[in-house]
C-alpha cells in the first residue's frame, strides 16, 4: 500500500455527470452543468442519463419558470420579455407581476423537487392550494394545482426519471502509457446510464485501490447510487462506506466484485469506454491558439484572431429586419458578447452594415477579432463599408445553392476565395458560429412577429403597470376594446388617478402620438458558461 495522498483527487473543475446548478443570486437561475465550482451555488444531481437530464431541464424551465437571463434584475421593468409570454419565466423584472418574496417561494418549491422529496413537496403544494382557495384567490389556486399535476405526471413517467435511485456505480481501472485510468460505469439493472473516466499520470507503480478510494470520497458529495461496486479491494472500505452514508443520509454499501459477480453489461461498457479513450488519445487536437494561427494562414488574414464573431440578418420578405451576433473566445461561446438589433431598414445589406457599425462601435477593447458574415459578395461589401478599426477583419461564409445549412467557401476581401474544408477544425468552428448566429437571428425574428401583439398595450398605456393593463384586458375583453375605451369604462377597473393616467395615455395613442414598443427579447441560457454542458440543451417530450 502506497503512503500519503499520492493520488489526491478533487472534483473541483472536473467534468462529472449532469447536475443542476441553482445560482446564488437575488433572483436565482437554474443551469445545467458538469462542473462543480466553489461559487456558493447549490448543486443537485447527478442526473442520468444525458437525454433525461435535458428533458429535466426543459421541465424545470417550463414548470417553475425561473428566469433564464443574466441581466440585472431590480423589478423596475415596465413590461416583461417574451420569455414570460412563452410561459417560461414569472418575470421578476416587473415588480408588480412577481416580487422577490414570490420568486423565492417558487425557488423553494423547485429546491424540494430537485431533492426528490415527494412527500414534503406534495404537502407544500396542497397547503398553497388550500390557502389560495380559502381566500377566494382561485387564479393562484389553479396555478399551484397545475404545477402539482405537472410534477406528479413527471414522477409517474419512469422513462423520464433522471434520478440515481436504484442505480449502481462500478469502479474499475487499467494502466496505460498515459497513467492510471479509473472507469466509472453507472447502471440501472443491465442498462448503462453513464460512464466517466479519470486519468492519473504517474511516474511510479500505481496504487489503484488508494486512487479509487480517494475518488469515491470526493465524487459523492451530492448524490450516491444504491450501491458502489469496486473491482479491487479498497483500504478502509467500511470507513469509506460510513463516510458516504453519513453524507448522503442513508446506507451506501461498497461491494468488492469478483469474476463471478461482475456483470457482462459492465464489462462491455468498460471495454467500450477504454476503446473510446484510446481513440481520443490517438487524435492530437490543436490548441485554440494554434487553430487561430492556422485560420490566419488558411484565410490569408492580416491578423491572428483572438475572438471570432458571426453575424447574420433574418427577415421576412425584406420586412422586420433582425441582426444577431454570437462570439467565441478562449475555446467557448462568449455569452457576454451575444447581441441583437431590430432594424428599421427595409434592406438586408443596409441592416447588416448598420449592425456591424453599431457592434464595432460598442466594443471597448482592441482585441484582434474576425467577423464572419453569413452571405455572399453583397453582404461582405456591406460589412466592409462599416468603419472598421485595424484590429478587426471581416470575411463571409457563402452557402452552396440549395443547401442553406452548409458552407461552400469563404470570401476574404473582394477577390480571395477559400474553399470550405470539412476536415479543418477552424473551418468547422466558423461554420458552427455562423449556424449559431443564424439560429439566434431567426429565433428573435420569430419572437418579434409572434409576440408583437402582447406589447400593444404597453405601447399605448405606458403610465400604468403591467398588472393594471391586464386587468383592463380581462375586464374589456380584447386589446381593440381597451384601445378604444372611454374614460368611464376605465374607472370601474382602475383606481381614480390610475384611470386618469390611462385615459391620458389613450388620448395620445388615438392621436397617433405613441411609438410602438418592440417585443423585449433578451439573451437566455440554461447551461453554465464554464460547465462543460453545451450538449445539455433542453428538449421537450
Amino acid at each position: 500500500m502506497a503512503k500519503g495522498n499520492k493520488y489526491k483527487f478533487s472534483i473541483q473543475g472536473m467534468p462529472l455527470y449532469p447536475h443542476i446548478k441553482l445560482t446564488r443570486e437575488r433572483f436565482p437561475r437554474i443551469l445545467a452543468t458538469r462542473i462543480i465550482a466553489d461559487d456558493a451555488a447549490e448543486y443537485f444531481g447527478a442526473f442520468l442519463n444525458r437525454t433525461n437530464a435535458r428533458m429535466l431541464l426543459d421541465f424545470l424551465n417550463r414548470t417553475f419558470r425561473l428566469r433564464s437571463c443574466d441581466i440585472n434584475i431590480d423589478g423596475s421593468f415596465n413590461y416583461p420579455c417574451t420569455m414570460h409570454y412563452k410561459r417560461r419565466c414569472i418575470a421578476p423584472c416587473v415588480n408588480d407581476l412577481t416580487d422577490e418574496e414570490e420568486y423565492a417561494e417558487m425557488v423553494g418549491l423547485l429546491r424540494l423537487f430537485l431533492l426528490n422529496d415527494r412527500s414534503l413537496f406534495g404537502s407544500a403544494m396542497s397547503s398553497k392550494i388550500t390557502e389560495a382557495s380559502n381566500r377566494l384567490d382561485f387564479e393562484s389556486a389553479a396555478k399551484w394545482r397545475d404545477i402539482l399535476e405537472a410534477v406528479e405526471a413527471y414522477w409517474a413517467d419512469a422513462r423520464r426519471s433522471p434520478w440515481v435511485d436504484g442505480t449502481s456505480d462500478t469502479f474499475t481501472f487499467r494502466t496505460s502509457d498515459a497513467g492510471l485510468d479509473v472507469v466509472i460505469i453507472s447502471q440501472k439493472g443491465t442498462r448503462v446510464l453513464g460512464e466517466r473516466i479519470f486519468t492519473y499520470a504517474h511516474s511510479a507503480e500505481p496504487d489503484a485501490g488508494q486512487a479509487i478510494s480517494e475518488i469515491i470520497a470526493q465524487f459523492y458529495q451530492f448524490h450516491a447510487p444504491k450501491e458502489i461496486r469496486v473491482s479491487i479491494a479498497l483500504p478502509k472500505k467500511d470507513a469509506l462506506s460510513r463516510l458516504i452514508s453519513t453524507r448522503i443520509g442513508r446506507h451506501v454499501p461498497i461491494v468488492t466484485l469478483t469474476e463471478k459477480t461482475q456483470r457482462v453489461s459492465t464489462d462491455r461498457a468498460v471495454n467500450r469506454s477504454n476503446a473510446d479513450l484510446d481513440l481520443k488519445r490517438a487524435i492530437v487536437g490543436r490548441s485554440s491558439r494554434e487553430m487561430m494561427q492556422s485560420l490566419r494562414r488558411d484565410l490569408n488574414l492580416t491578423l491572428t484572431p483572438k475572438r471570432i464573431t458571426a453575424i447574420d440578418v433574418a427577415h421576412l420578405s425584406g420586412t422586420d429586419q433582425v441582426a444577431a451576433a454570437v462570439s467565441w473566445r478562449d475555446g467557448r461561446i462568449d455569452t457576454a458578447s451575444t447581441q441583437s438589433w431590430l432594424s428599421d431598414s427595409s434592406s438586408e445589406v443596409g441592416s447588416l452594415r448598420g449592425f456591424v457599425q453599431r457592434f464595432v462601435a460598442g466594443r471597448d477593447d482592441d482585441i484582434e477579432e474576425l467577423i464572419v458574415i453569413d452571405g455572399g459578395p453583397a453582404q461582405l461589401s456591406a460589412a466592409m463599408a462599416a468603419d472598421l478599426p485595424k484590429h478587426i477583419a471581416v470575411i463571409s461564409a457563402v452557402k452552396p445553392a440549395g443547401a442553406h445549412g452548409s458552407v461552400s467557401h469563404f470570401l476574404v476581401g473582394s477577390k480571395v476565395r477559400v474553399e470550405f474544408d470539412a476536415a479543418n477544425e477552424g473551418h468547422l468552428l466558423l461554420k458552427h458560429l455562423r449556424d449559431e448566429a443564424h439560429d439566434y437571428a431567426n429565433a428573435i425574428h420569430r419572437d418579434t412577429r409572434e409576440f408583437a401583439h402582447y406589447y400593444q398595450l404597453a405601447a399605448a398605456l405606458p403610465s400604468i403597470t403591467e398588472t393594471e393593463r391586464r386587468k383592463l384586458l380581462i375586464s374589456l375583453g380584447s386589446v381593440a376594446k381597451v384601445l378604444s375605451a372611454e374614460p368611464s369604462e376605465l374607472l370601474p377597473v382602475l383606481a381614480g388617478d390610475r384611470a386618469e393616467f390611462a385615459s391620458a395615455d389613450l388620448v395620445n395613442y388615438q392621436m397617433g402620438e405613441t411609438r410602438p414598443v418592440p417585443p423585449l427579447i433578451v439573451p437566455t441560457r440554461l447551461q453554465a458558461a464554464d460547465g462543460s454542458a453545451e450538449d445539455l440543451r433542453p428538449i421537450g417530450t
